[in-house]
């Protein structure tokens, strides 16, 4: 309608406004039979008048014409009395904002190597080097191509808002407010003025830079629409390769924009097929014995390389000692082993690598490598026993196998020839004194009773492990169980709690089955696998017991690791603790509740029951061969983390005496590789732990880190801090996962090849909206102007006729 009707009629309309429907209105509707009627009344008596009081003056045509107009004018008079109003419906849209969302994680480093034709030429269009209209289809200047192979994502990115070709941001500033945020780790608003294509928009474009460690894409949304939310969005433009590995899931946040109703429209920058090797994950034992093979096991990805071969090398220090040539079949992770046996003791970088491709997506993720520590000692067992019991026969042969374990046992019921023989692991009785005792550093307690121990024998095994960092092993039996320890020293060693005397069962007990608790899945004791699924499936598959020892709950410090799944054993406190872990003192105590292990051995299951009890032995006795023994100690969470990441170190303290330190605080330090400068932390004290303290503080460096206690700095503990590779364990642009997001949130997907049609995209998702404005065709000018015209024109026309 056009706008000079509109303004006769006294409508005002945006002019960014659409009318979309009209409707005719009465505001007197109630007299409309009335006036009808009146109106029929009139055009009667105009019709008598004209037809016969000027039928003798007046030609027929004329009389028509007078006739009809008279009536014409007492129509419009009637439809004064109806005061009828025109309903205009108009469709419009406020103006909303549009938020720009740019990724600057290190992924967006990346230089894409581009050999594909179609990906040279979408860096062509973001470049500007061919028409964005034309797409894929235009040819490419071979001359311009070679420029286009290697362009980093972040500066693809800059270059495809700033095209002027595109104009982006000026054909997304005129119809919308803009403002820009960053994302990688965490969300940054960007200072400055985002609208138009002038020194607003192109100010925050050159200060992009692809600097954060990892990317929270669910994380940058949430908080987004958090920070939006009340305000008109007509949505958020993302620019990023997909690459989400912190924080909430990115669908999970492109579900919250849909909530909210915040379509998504992103820009995937990269490619979707790199050519890439990837060498993820490093696993092994942290400390490893001189002649003794160590297993390694690495993960490996080739990228779009099916077929073709890469050789991975694993160096321990500056030596090579191991190799394997790979051939890559797949897109999928391969897990490559590489055992080598150390020739000599120290503390040494293991890395794995791969010599970088030149057609590679990335050459900083060829490689990984953890600390390894390499001792040159057998660790010393005493497994004291009272009978050749299936638990002990199995057992023994383990521990005698293990070429890192040096073995004796005390058979109380044996024949005492068997101590006799050269070679012979049987001696014929406990250590009479506390020094030749505390030579070992793992002792293993069986089904014996303190009526087995002489003097102070058991007060002696208390001390070496509360004061001397040793480790102890409770096995239990039938004959004596834990049920026999009550009121004696080792009670408090024990990390379960005995409860009330019962009686034994008689006969034999019904088989049950043992699940690891949460805490038994992570420990490095129970641990037959590398990843926490495979771990926990092998233990579902592990044959049932027929016997678990009666006891309580486990004590206020100690780790339930495996627990009796039948429900008639537990307590009030839970199911019945089988396998339970605590540090007692300087040293630690480990309680196992149950003697038919052996049975595990049966079947496929024969190469996991000596690696339980393998690594048990191994970890159980490593720390006080690795200096548990001292009156400071420290620990770590882990050995190897990644810049940002925080870590928690723990201290044992105890005075001269070894009784546990009990200020609140003590202070400690760690020395920064970059500069050599030592930097302080307080540590606390832990509650209901005595001589215990935590400490807590971030790795902002890379390298070797050493860590000690202000009171004792002869005492360190090292770990390695290196930098995050989660930017780069997948260099490929996530095309699927983005078109899911922009798919669930209502929005869409774009490439550079459909990237000009982002505007009138947001543009027609905008929601519209209605409204209605009344025109009172009664009282406008438009009505007064039909009223005069249709009145004149009547009476020059009576006048040219000679009529009254």
């Amino acid at each position: 309608m056009s706008p000079l009707l509109l303004k006769l009629l006294g409508v005002k309309i945006d002019g960014a406004a659409n009318i979309s429907g009209v409707q005719l209105a009465l505001r007197n509707s109630g007299a409309l039979g009335w006036i009808v009627a009146l109106g029929f009344l009139l055009a009667a008596l105009t019709w008598v008048s004209h037809w016969r009081d000027a039928r003798e003056i007046v030609t027929e045509r004329r009389r028509r014409i007078l006739t009809g107009l008279r009536i014409l004018l007492f129509a419009l008079l009637l439809l004064l009395l109806l005061r009828p109003v025109l309903a205009f419906t108009v469709e419009g849209s406020i103006r909303r904002g549009l938020v720009t969302l740019a990724d600057v994680s290190a992924s967006m480093k990346i230089q894409d190597p581009r050999f594909d034709e179609a990906d040279l030429k979408r860096a062509g269009i973001a470049k500007g080097e061919l028409d964005a209209r034309k797409g894929l289809s235009q040819p490419l200047d071979p001359a311009k191509a070679a420029g286009l192979k290697l362009i980093p994502r972040i500066d693809l990115l800059k270059a495809a808002l700033k095209n002027g070709d595109l104009n982006l941001y000026g054909k997304l500033g005129d119809d919308f407010d803009l403002s820009a945020f960053t994302f990688g780790q965490r969300l940054t608003d960007l200072a400055g003025d985002a609208n138009g294509t002038g020194g607003g928009a192109a100010a925050w474009i050159d200060r992009l830079a692809a600097s954060e460690p990892a990317t929270a894409l669910g994380d940058a949304l949430r908080e987004l629409l958090t920070r939006k939310r009340g305000q008109p969005l007509a949505g958020i433009f993302i620019a990023t390769d997909g690459a989400s590995n912190a924080g909430i899931d990115a669908m999970e946040g492109a579900r919250l924009a849909r909530q909210e109703g915040v379509p998504l429209y992103i820009y995937g920058v990269g490619i979707t097929s790199p050519r890439d090797i990837i060498v993820g994950n490093l696993f092994t034992q942290e400390v490893a014995f001189v002649k003794d093979e160590l297993p390694v096991t690495v993960r490996v990805r080739g990228q779009g390389l099916k077929g073709q071969s890469a050789k991975i090398v694993l160096h321990l220090g500056d030596e090579v000692v191991a190799s394997k040539n790979l051939t890559f079949e797949n897109d999928d992770e391969m897990t490559v082993a590489l055992p080598f046996t150390p020739k000599a003791a120290g503390e040494f970088e293991l890395r794995a690598s791969i010599d970088p491709r030149e057609d590679e997506a990335s050459k900083e993720n060829n490689s990984t490598s953890q600390r390894l520590k390499v001792i040159d000692s057998k660790i010393k067992v005493l497994y004291f026993e009272s009978t050749p019991r299936w638990e002990f026969r199995y057992l023994q042969s383990v521990l005698l196998r293990d070429r890192r374990l040096d073995v004796k046992c005390v058979l109380i019921e044996g024949d005492p020839g068997i101590t006799e023989g050269e070679g012979s692991p049987y001696i014929p009785k406990l250590p009479q004194t506390k020094e030749e005792l505390f030579k070992y550093d793992l002792l293993i307690v069986g089904d014996v009773g303190p009526k087995d121990f002489v003097g102070e024998q058991m007060q002696w095994v208390s001390e070496f492990v509360s004061k001397f960092g040793g480790s102890c092993l409770f096995l239990a039996g039938a004959r004596n169980g834990p049920q026999s320890f009550r009121d004696t020293p080792f009670e408090k060693l024990l990390p379960v709690e005995l409860g009330e005397k019962s009686v034994a069962p008689s006969g034999p007990e019904r088989p049950t089955t043992l699940e690891l608790t949460p805490q038994g899945r992570t420990s490095p004791l129970l641990k037959l696998a590398p990843k926490e699924d495979e771990n926990a499936s092998i233990w579902q598959h592990f044959p049932r017991v027929y016997f678990t020892a009666r006891v309580g709950r486990a004590k206020p410090a100690a780790q339930i690791l495996l627990q009796d799944s039948d429900p008639a054993k537990a307590t009030k406190y839970g199911k019945m603790p089988v396998i339970a872990f605590q540090q007692f003192g300087l040293g630690q105590v480990l309680y196992v509740g149950t003697d038919n292990t052996w049975r595990w051995r049966r079947n496929s299951n024969d190469r996991y029951y000596p690696m339980l009890w393998g690594q048990i032995a191994q970890k159980m006795g490593l720390q006080h061969i690795l200096g548990g023994s001292k009156r400071t100690q420290l620990t770590v969470d882990k050995q190897t983390y990644t810049t940002g990441e925080r870590i928690a170190a723990y201290a044992r303290l105890y005075n001269a005496d070894y009784t546990p330190v009990h200020e609140p605080t003590v202070a400690a330090g760690y020395v920064v590789p970059a500069t050599h400068a030592r930097q302080e932390i307080t540590l606390r004290a832990v509650p209901e732990q005595p001589g215990m303290y935590r400490g807590d503080f971030v790795a902002l460096a890379a390298g070797l880190h050493q860590f000690s206690i202000n009171s004792d700095s002869a005492t360190v503990i090292e770990f390695n801090v290196t930098e995050p590779q989660f930017e780069l364990g997948e260099t490929a642009m996530n095309e699927t996962a983005l078109k899911q997001m922009a798919e669930v949130s209502g929005g869409a997907f774009f490439r550079e090849e459909t990237l000009y049609k982002l505007p009138e995209t947001v543009r027609g998702k905008t929601e519209k909206v209605q409204s209605t404005v009344d025109a009172e065709l009664w009282s406008s000018p438009l009505f007064f102007a039909l009223l005069l015209a249709v009145s004149s024109v009547e009476w020059f026309l009576r006048k040219r006729s000679q009529l009254k």
